[in-house]
């Protein structure tokens, strides 16, 4: 099969959506061009998704779910998802990379066409995902880093799944780094990112206090570090709080696409957050980088080296068999110390040279 799957012409990538998860596919794109550099490779993927990726060169061409269509009523939604199955099925793909392990994706995977369908085994997939894929990669460890379990999905093409810590970098838009290099002058080149925020459906369980950040950033201001605090529309009011109360050496990031928000954190010294996309968006460009971890194992989400991490987790909060919904402390009981002492420390480390992927 292995050789079967090496004489494949043509590669359609399947991650629909999740922010920090399709960026964390990107190494395992960037891979399979380099051994497959004159194959067709495509990326099925949602609208709100596709700004960030955009600018990748490994891609030849986007399929685009609109997921407003989606959200619009069942003859749009269906007319929509009829819209996109037949441009990937025209486009005639010979392999199918099912990254995503959802229902959703199952199904697009099995509509595509693709006659060989990789994804994961029963147990390691979600949404009984292996239903529609006929190639299977298991995994010897469940909990490793997302990276590293997307890479694996290329071992049936017999290419290489070995993770290059040389192979850092995210797809930044040349023009979107120039502003945020224009706006990170502008601010007087403050030395600490921070992501405070997350989903709404997360808060309960994924966000520091706010007090407890107002105390940080008051702190690591009497040390001289200026920090700007980046927001979405889900963190907002949240994000305001904080920045209204840690003073003047705190600055309230300015509204921005996501292209442009990823390329400003990648400008900083150093990186403090919640457990979000912008957590990703910081590590793969190099920047030292500190989390809050909750319930869930970390090192599935932590930084992978040669980039500095440390992860901030109340480990004695931890219920085994517990949903992580219902262990909000794992996250709200982590020390403001231990946080202050997460940042100092890791401004001291030297951060890799990340290699841009610029068009």
């Amino acid at each position: 099969m292995a050789h079967l799957l090496a004489e494949a012409e043509s590669y359609l990538v399947v991650r629909l959506g999740a922010l920090g998860d399709a960026l964390r596919v990107c190494p395992a794109v960037r891979r399979l061009r380099r051994e497959r550099p004159h194959a067709r490779i495509a990326w099925a993927v949602e609208d709100w998704v596709h700004p960030l990726l955009a600018p990748t060169r490994e891609v030849d061409r986007f399929h685009i779910l609109r997921r407003g269509e989606l959200r619009a009523g069942g003859l749009r939604a269906f007319g929509e998802w009829r819209r996109f199955i037949g441009e990937i099925r025209a486009a005639r793909y010979d392999v199918a990379l099912d990254f995503h392990s959802r229902l959703k994706s199952g199904v697009l995977t099995r509509l595509s066409g693709a006659r060989w369908r990789l994804g994961y085994p029963a147990g390691q997939d979600t949404e009984m995902n292996h239903w529609f894929t006929n190639v299977q990669v298991r995994l010897d460890d469940s909990d490793e880093s997302r990276v590293l379990r997307f890479l694996h999905l290329l071992a049936p093409l017999g290419i290489s799944t070995d993770y290059d810590p040389k192979d850092l970098g995210l797809p930044l838009d040349p023009a979107a780094v120039a502003r945020a290099q224009e706006w990170y002058e502008r601010a007087g080149r403050p030395e600490v990112a921070v992501f405070a925020g997350s989903s709404q459906h997360q808060a309960s369980y994924n966000r520091w206090p706010a007090e407890k950040w107002t105390d940080l950033l008051k702190r690591l201001a009497a040390e001289g570090l200026r920090s700007v605090l980046f927001w979405g529309p889900a963190e907002e009011a949240f994000t305001k709080e904080i920045a209204s109360a840690a003073g003047a050496a705190c600055q309230l990031g300015p509204k921005t696409t996501l292209p442009e928000v990823m390329a400003m954190i990648g400008r900083f010294r150093v990186f403090i957050g919640s457990n979000t996309a912008a957590m990703h968006m910081a590590w793969m460009q190099g920047v030292p980088t500190a989390f809050f971890s909750g319930a869930p194992e970390p090192r599935t989400h932590a930084a992978l080296p040669p980039v500095p991490c440390r992860v901030l987790r109340a480990d004695s909060k931890v219920q085994a068999g517990l949903s992580k919904r219902h262990q909000p402390e794992v996250v709200s009981a982590v020390p403001v110390d231990e946080a202050f002492e997460a940042v100092t420390s890791l401004l001291s480390q030297r951060a890799p040279a990340a290699r841009a992927n610029e068009r």
